[in-house]
């Protein structure tokens, strides 16, 4: 057990309380602190710190449990609810175990294309309001979360820290806020800019990300919130469960704009692929995207990330069932007895809406186009598909007695009375009427009326024959040759029967496509020329010296799982690496010269001391003659030629 810890302030950072632990401890080595308070070689991680086991136990029992500081003091809760539940679960051992962790790659946080900051980054105001009420500042985990710019307690922009984000380096130094702070003016958001107010929406959805306990939806299910709250918007087909594509990727970047998502490395520029249909197509459920992307997508939806990920109502245009019957002639006219409806999308002018055909077991049919607004619209219909053997008895009846006027029974049935002569030629009736309101009708309507329209259910079921006899004249044939004979037949039930028309098709033959081939040889050609030119770079490159490392040529090259993990087969790249990469010693060296030439032109000359500091020698000074005999060389020289 320590000493002495100082609880973490709310919303600290664990990197941020062991920083300001190594403050107050003062080792003259800082990896010494790494070592005392995570074990083993020591690393300090600022996003995802591991060895919490280890940590947990030097505290005072019951002070602080593992699940406590990973919740409220790492960053896992930003991404957890968009990963696999058993990923994180995994993630979580990984924190508390000690050994190396690949939590960035679990996370797909290396190719999610939203990286990490630079550096820790801190808000002015919450630094005056931190030392007003603790004496000092601290790293708030939500100012360090990728994709949030702005301070979501005072609506100020977030300014970057001397400190370096070292997550992925082997750094074992940790580097206090109250230290690494070059205090700045804050810059408040404009209120009038529409941007400015979208990122300070981004920065608070993240914020209750990090508060949030619940447990998420994920994979399909989260596909289906997002796909029930694109349904309003007219963005998504209601037959099929499929995304309007071209329409969702314009509309997004018009509420957005490119500059806007560019600045967030979440543009959209294709209507067919990209980050926003990997998130929304079915079977990507496993491929992480970014969480501020989840938060860009819903803010477009136009809802929070709490009302997406704790309520899962389905989206229902023409509400509960069951819905009224509206034929006039039934004794359960206007009562809720239709128990189903049949759904799909409107075309032309109603495009975008559900159509909803309305089936009584009287046989009346009635198509409305919604969604509906109020209780009222429950009541209407835009079109009547099949009135029934009810109303159609009904009908005779009232046709045959001549007492009856047309005005009359065509205001009793709700039609106009040119729709009741039009019937009686369809069920061939007497006509004209008897009696004296008879009226003559021309030979045209008798012909144009006298072959009536087929039904929705005639015309289902004449083309699930059409689709059948043609599949049996082409036995062998595929989707793709049945398509061109009857293509009108197969979009049709495509968009009206899309199940059936599934059901009795040919089986559908995925070629699998040939793996890529990576060309090794190619590859381990090209490397070592790139490495040799990038090592005179960084060699050559003027300011304060950086060493030349493997993480160096990754970030300049890419390609990180190659040097990772395929370096086996890359035998002359591995070889440019050893060659290349610079010792430790061989850095400090150069960083003691640069310094010497630094001093040299300023005209005067530190301490020893003050000199082997300002060259970030103080942690190695004693553990390497080569480095300490440099320094010493480097020093007398400029004490030389002190004028």
């Amino acid at each position: 057990m320590i000493g002495f810890f100082a609880d973490p302030y709310p919303d600290e950072l664990l990197y941020s309380a062991c920083a300001r632990f190594s403050d107050r401890s003062k080792y003259r080595n800082k990896a010494t602190t790494a070592r005392q308070l995570f074990g083993g070689s020591g690393t300090s991680h600022v996003a995802f710190p591991n060895r919490l086991s280890h940590f947990a136990s030097l505290l005072p029992a019951q002070s602080y449990t593992i699940d406590r500081l990973i919740d409220e003091h790492s960053l896992l809760r930003f991404f957890s609810p968009f990963a696999p539940q058993d990923r994180v679960q995994i993630i979580r051992e990984e924190m508390a175990g000690d050994k190396d962790n690949r939590i960035y790659s679990r996370l797909g946080i290396n190719t999610g294309g939203v990286p990490m900051p630079k550096t820790l980054r801190f808000c002015p105001e919450c630094v005056v309001v931190d030392r007003r009420e603790y004496g000092e500042t601290y790293w708030h985990r939500v100012h360090q979360l990728p994709g949030i710019e702005v301070c979501v307690s005072h609506s100020t922009f977030l300014e970057a820290s001397l400190a370096g984000w070292r997550e992925r380096g082997n750094s074992t130094e940790f580097q206090s806020a109250e230290s690494s702070i070059d205090f700045k003016d804050s810059r408040a958001i404009n209120a009038s800019n529409p941007q400015h107010l979208l990122l300070l929406r981004l920065a608070q959805q993240a914020q209750w990300l990090l508060d949030w306990r619940g447990i998420p939806p994920f994979g399909s299910e989260l596909q289906t919130r997002y796909y029930n709250r694109l349904l309003p918007k007219g963005l998504a087909y209601y037959h099929n469960e499929r995304i309007q594509n071209k329409e969702l990727a314009r509309e997004f970047v018009d509420f957005y704009s490119h500059e806007f998502l560019t600045s967030l490395n979440s543009d959209v520029r294709s209507s067919t692929s990209g980050w926003l249909f990997k998130i929304l197509r079915r079977g990507s459920a496993n491929q992480n995207q970014p969480p501020v992307r989840h938060l860009l997508l819903m803010m477009f939806l136009g809802c929070s990330a709490e009302e997406v990920l704790t309520t899962s109502a389905e989206y229902k245009p023409f509400g509960d069932g069951p819905w009224p019957c509206l034929n006039r002639t039934a004794a359960h006219y206007r009562e809720p007895v239709v128990e189903q409806y049949r759904l799909t999308n409107g075309q032309k002018h109603n495009k975008g809406r559900p159509l909803a055909m309305f089936s009584c077991d009287c046989g009346f049919r009635y198509l409305r186009v919604g969604p509906d607004q109020n209780e009222s619209d429950r009541f209407r219909f835009n079109r009547v598909d099949c009135y029934g053997p009810v109303w159609e008895s009904h009908f005779k009846e009232k046709w045959n007695d001549s007492s009856v006027t047309l005005t009359d029974l065509a205001a009793e049935l709700g039609v106009i009375p040119f729709t009741l002569r039009r019937h009686a030629i369809r069920l061939k009736l007497d006509f004209p009427r008897g009696g004296r309101w008879a009226r003559p009708t021309t030979e045209e309507v008798f012909i144009e009326y006298g072959s009536p329209r087929r039904t929705f259910e005639d015309e289902l079921q004449a083309r699930r024959q059409a689709w059948l006899r043609l599949r049996k004249q082409h036995p062998k044939a595929g989707r793709k040759q049945l398509l061109a004979m009857a293509s009108y037949t197969y979009y049709w039930l495509g968009r009206h029967d899309p199940r059936w028309l599934d059901e009795n098709s040919p089986a559908i033959n995925r070629k699998k496509r040939p793996p890529l081939r990576v060309d090794w040889k190619m590859w381990d050609q090209k490397f070592p020329k790139q490495i040799e030119e990038i090592s005179h770079q960084i060699m050559n490159q003027p300011g304060r010296p950086v060493r030349v490392t493997k993480e160096e040529f990754i970030q300049r090259l890419g390609h990180r799982s190659w040097f990772e993990t395929k370096l086996h087969k890359l035998p002359k790249t591995a070889k440019a690496l050893n060659r290349f990469i610079e010792s430790a010693d061989s850095f400090y060296i150069r960083r003691v010269k640069w310094t010497g030439s630094l001093v040299e032109q300023e005209g005067r000359c530190p301490t020893y001391h003050g000199f082997t500091r300002r060259a970030g020698l103080q942690h190695v000074i004693g553990r390497s003659s080569q480095i300490e005999a440099a320094a010493t060389s480097t020093f007398r020289n400029l004490q030389a030629h002190r004028p």
